[in-house]
């Protein structure tokens, strides 16, 4: 019998300052609660993890599977999944979120089907079985931490070699449970449609359909999980990539905007504004030199939830003490 889906599903985005699309939580490790939230969660991006100890579970929405110590982690944008730890055997991990879309971007062989990969994965990889998913990931994570002379290049090769590899992976898997497709958010092939259509114009009602789901039951399920309606999103979307061009092009202000979606300059700033707090040229100002962020992805989390903490969080979620919906 089939586990019931979970009623509350987070979103968590990430930012990319910089040229280097890649946000590597190199600081802390993770120790990983042995409460089970009662919540899953989907990111803006690709996650990998790798686990350095411990044992534990992870859910990916009707899928449950194990892991431990040495266990390399692939999920895809918006699959949603939570972990939690063994009781006796606490599992400690370290995260790393990408843009692989714009690693590749200059990558001609990349095959079309990592579009595929990118939206469906969700992977857990022995390290006796892949040593070379550990090897590169360890070798990313130290790239990112030493930041040595060349240490960009040495990660974006590092994580062209990382997918290449893994899509060897990805398509067997598929193979072997008949092309089946990843259980993704219900939401996700909406997200997936903005994602890559942000700069055009479209209506709801189409975003719902993609969904087959009623446009009613779009927006309320689209503000129960992601604390948003799907306009304030795409705008969200829009302006994240307008940021990601002034850091990395010299693009005029009025071609960025238009690149993004914006038929009209004033419309851009006041987004903009509304994000960040000031207008796209002081923005791109204050960037030059630093890895600005934008608090439009500021979603993400920088620490992992305390055992406390999803204890009430998970007593908040208990049916009949949900507020109603919006």
């Amino acid at each position: 019998m089939a586990r019931p889906r979970h009623s509350i599903i987070e979103y968590r985005s990430y930012d990319f300052p910089g040229n280097l699309p890649v946000q590597i939580h190199n600081r802390i490790n993770w120790e990983i609660s042995s409460v089970k939230s009662s919540r899953l969660h989907i990111h803006n991006c690709f996650e990998i993890g790798l686990c350095l100890s411990g044992s534990g579970g992870m859910n990916f929405s009707e899928q449950e599977v194990s892991f431990r110590g040495g266990d390399i982690l692939f999920v895809a944008r918006n699959v949603p999944h939570t972990t939690w730890s063994d009781p006796a055997s606490g599992s400690v991990w370290k995260y790393l979120h990408l843009d692989p879309e714009r690693l590749l971007r200059d990558t001609a062989a990349a095959p079309r089907d990592f579009i595929r990969m990118f939206s469906d994965c969700r992977l857990i990889l022995p390290a006796a079985d892949y040593p070379w998913a550990k090897t590169l990931t360890e070798l990313i994570l130290t790239e990112a931490d030493r930041k040595d002379p060349g240490f960009e290049e040495i990660i974006r090769g590092a994580c062209e070699a990382l997918f290449f590899s893994l899509f060897r992976v990805y398509s067997e898997a598929e193979k072997q449970s008949g092309n089946a497709r990843v259980l993704s958010s219900e939401l996700s092939p909406a997200l997936e449609y903005v994602n890559h259509h942000y700069m055009e114009t479209f209506p709801q009602e189409m975003l719902a359909g993609l969904c087959h789901i009623s446009p009613t039951h779009f927006r309320r399920l689209f503000q129960q999980q992601l604390g948003t309606n799907p306009l304030a999103y795409l705008h969200q979307v829009r302006i994240m990539k307008s940021c990601d061009l002034l850091r990395s092009t010299n693009l005029p202000v009025s071609g960025i905007a238009e690149a993004v979606g914006y038929q009209s300059l004033s419309c851009f700033n006041r987004h903009f504004a509304e994000y960040n707090q000031c207008t796209p040229s002081e923005w791109r100002n204050l960037s030059h030199g630093e890895r600005r962020t934008t608090t439009v992805g500021l979603a993400g989390w920088e620490r992992p939830e305390t055992a406390n903490e999803i204890e009430m969080r998970n007593r908040k979620d208990r049916p009949g003490k949900r507020g109603t919906d919006l």
